[in-house]
Formats: C-alpha cells, sequence, structure tokens
C-alpha cells in the first residue's frame, strides 16, 4: 500500500511563476463555474499544457518517494475562492495516484488543510500531498481566505491495473484536449 507522503515538488521561483500563469488565464480566458453543483465559483482549467509539462517534470521525484513507476494520466489547475470547500470523495480510476501541489494562497498565516482519510495536511508553496485519490477519501473544510491556487496531478501505476486503459486519461497523449470548466 501506498502510504501518503507529503513532499516538496517544487521551489518559490517555480510556484511564482505558474500563480502568474494561471493568474493571467483567470482575468482573461476563464469565466467562473456557473453550476449547482460543488464546483460552483471556482475557476478550473483541464489539461493546460503548462501543468501537462508539470506531470512529466514532477513524475520521477513522485515515482521516488512512492518507490513504484507511474504513467502519467491528467493535469488541471483550480482556483478556490472564501467560503468554497471540496465535498468528501473519490475520483475515478485516472486518479489511482493523485498529488495535490499547493501553487498560491492570499494569506500565509494558516495554509488551507486537505484532508485525505482523516488526516490533515497544511501544504504551503510547492508543498504536494501524495495519495490514492482513487480509493482514498480527500475533502477540505471552508476557506477562511480569499482565494487558493493549486494543481493536481494524476498519474496511474504502470504495473498497476488501471495500466493501459487510463494512460493519459484515455487520450491519445499528453497536451491535447485542453478544456476551460465552465
Amino acid at each position: 500500500m501506498i502510504e501518503n507522503k507529503k513532499i516538496i515538488l517544487l521551489e518559490q521561483g517555480h510556484t511564482n511563476c505558474l500563480s502568474t500563469h494561471i493568474d493571467y488565464w483567470e482575468k482573461n480566458f476563464v469565466p467562473t463555474t456557473k453550476s449547482n453543483d460543488v464546483w460552483d465559483g471556482m475557476k478550473s482549467v483541464y489539461c493546460d499544457p503548462v501543468t501537462e509539462s508539470l506531470l512529466l517534470y514532477c513524475k520521477p521525484q513522485i515515482e521516488k518517494a512512492l518507490n513504484t513507476k507511474l504513467v502519467s494520466a491528467y493535469s488541471f489547475w483550480r482556483t478556490y475562492y472564501k467560503g468554497q470547500s471540496l465535498i468528501r470523495h473519490v475520483d475515478r480510476p485516472s486518479c489511482q495516484i493523485s498529488v495535490t501541489l499547493c501553487i498560491d494562497m492570499s494569506e500565509d498565516n494558516d495554509p488551507w488543510d486537505i484532508f485525505v482519510d482523516g488526516y490533515s495536511f497544511k501544504l504551503q508553496r510547492g508543498e504536494a500531498v501524495v495519495y490514492r485519490g482513487f480509493s482514498q477519501e480527500h475533502w477540505r473544510k471552508p476557506l477562511q481566505y480569499d482565494w487558493h491556487r493549486q494543481i493536481f496531478l494524476h498519474y496511474i501505476e504502470k504495473e498497476g491495473s488501471f495500466y493501459p486503459e487510463h494512460k493519459y486519461d484515455r487520450r491519445d497523449k499528453l497536451y491535447t484536449k485542453m478544456e476551460i470548466v465552465k
């Protein structure tokens, strides 16, 4: 069994660059989601080429931390706003191994907890928690400050039951099918 791990994936210069990228996209291209579900009021992009590159860049470090070979599935980024939460849930098979990576936040004093099977992880910029998104419940309580940005990286195990069906999230290759969530 893979144990939940908190690891440092990026340096502050990297997170600053990514936050600038996301901020620009939010201001110019990404509408606030308008739905009647848990994602209402957030801003998200599935398979942004910049975050797809992080799948490849971070993969060796995650493989080393878990001592297993991985295959990239997909990535996305999301900005949450004050009062929003994340319901307790598990993800689909393409999220066999999930990485929640903190990119930026409006307040430094008390980073927003992510809970995985009841364990709380407070992540600073550049830190990530690695867990089994497909089988471990994860959630967040309502955000207490103005906004929080994160990137999600998802993998499947090379020798696991979801390979090869969920390789690249059932796409032909990475860097395709970018989608602005509306």
